[in-house]
């Protein structure tokens, strides 16, 4: 049986073009696979595709609006308030997370009661070396380099939330693929700060990794932990399928499987169970 699912973490497309078969995809997962809330995530730009999405089919999107804190200034937090996101998703900045210059954005958030979606941990690229040992990659490697320039993984540390949840105790802080590689890390900002939670979105390797760490329940809280897929539609299911029967064999209840596929979220965003 497939256990209700509230999916934290799904990018949206950034071309008019592509909306409407992604809409129709996205419900279709949502059918069949019980997903019964999904977060679309923005892009740069085409932040109000995702809005034109939660607006059509409210009963199964919220939105997180991509914002740029090193270029966009804190009033525009207030903006996507107004416009029916339900919160933000930040990557990327050329500061740390926690760098005051980006608190006035994270305390209109808060004020908004809006959630703040970070990456943590090590941004992937376009080849995965360990799995394609060759460097040819000339293309993917210009394009990646073009989008990373400057930027770097270490300002996306999972220990930053643990400033901004000290500094804004009311605000959401979901840090997504539970800090990767930082596990242990995110887990004890977790513990120890009421306000912060992580998704386990990332595919393969971060569920091996949680698999085998034995992270959950034992060093992270069953409330704690929210699902998320971010991969392509057609892997969707398969990232359900495989953690429901992860979160089985580690000998989680119903109850615990519910909160952590769905439950949590819920909460989180402030919406009916």
């Amino acid at each position: 049986m497939i256990p209700r699912v509230f999916d934290v973490h799904v990018h949206f497309v950034e071309d008019e073009r592509l909306y409407s078969d992604r809409v129709e995809q996205l419900l279709r997962y949502a059918e069949e696979f019980n997903v019964r809330k999904i977060a679309l995530i923005g892009n740069l730009g085409a932040n109000h595709l995702v809005e034109k999405a939660f607006r059509e089919y409210p009963d199964v999107f919220v939105g997180l609006a991509r914002v740029d804190l090193d270029a966009d200034e804190p009033e525009v937090v207030d903006e996507y308030n107004k416009r029916g996101f339900a919160g933000l998703k930040v990557i990327l900045t050329r500061k740390d997370y926690d760098d005051p210059s980006y608190f006035p954005f994270y305390e209109r958030a808060e004020e908004n009661n809006m959630v703040v979606l970070f990456h943590t941990g090590v941004i992937g690229g376009p080849v995965d070396y360990l799995l394609n040992e060759s460097s040819a990659f000339p293309g993917r490697e210009d394009a990646s380099s073009k989008m990373l320039r400057g930027k770097s993984s270490a300002r996306m540390r999972s220990l930053f939330l643990d400033t901004i949840a000290n500094t804004f105790p009311k605000l959401k802080i979901i840090g997504a693929h539970l800090g990767w590689p930082e596990y242990l890390v995110s887990c004890a900002v977790a513990r120890w700060r009421r306000n912060v939670y992580f998704d386990i979105s990332g595919g393969e390797v971060v569920r091996r990794h949680i698999i085998e760490g034995k992270y959950i329940k034992r060093e992270i809280s069953v409330k704690k932990v929210l699902f998320g897929t971010d991969s392509s539609v057609e892997k969707m299911p398969r990232e359900i399928i495989c953690w429901y029967d992860a979160l089985r064999g580690m000998g989680l209840t119903h109850e615990e499987i519910d909160s952590i596929m769905y439950g949590n979220a819920a909460n989180v965003f402030g919406l009916e169970e």
